[in-house]
């Protein structure tokens, strides 16, 4: 469930404000419905990676790779035909990272709220 609910309001908000508004979504989501930290994490991690990767073959395919190809020149990958796939990677890479860690202080938060001793 919190899965899917970052992931749909990461997908909303996205076409409407910074790419950063990953991180208030997944921490404030986090703090009222995830489990453990390792469920934090996870869902916050899984969720905006697949979205990212999801956007990027999106916005790359119909092009044929042309952007995705030229950024990936610029960053120094190695000259080969799927470069736009590690690009994709690391896009989502970040992006999941970003969004696990926020879900994690969210979910430590609330723990540090509810129950201090622990």
């Amino acid at each position: 469930m919190l899965f899917l609910i970052i992931l749909i309001l990461c997908l909303i908000l996205q076409f409407f404000l910074p790419w950063w508004i990953i991180a208030p979504i997944a921490f404030g989501i986090s703090i009222w419905k995830s489990n453990s930290g390792k469920h934090a994490f996870g869902s916050g991690f899984s969720a905006v990676f697949f979205l990212w990767i999801i956007i990027g073959l999106i916005k790359t395919l119909p092009n044929d790779n042309l952007l995705a190809n030229r950024v990936a020149q610029m960053m120094m990958l190695p000259d080969a035909s799927f470069n736009w796939i590690i690009l994709l990677i690391i896009t989502g890479l970040i992006g999941g990272i970003t969004s696990g860690f926020c879900a994690l202080a969210g979910f430590y938060l609330r723990r540090a709220l509810v129950d201090p001793k622990i």
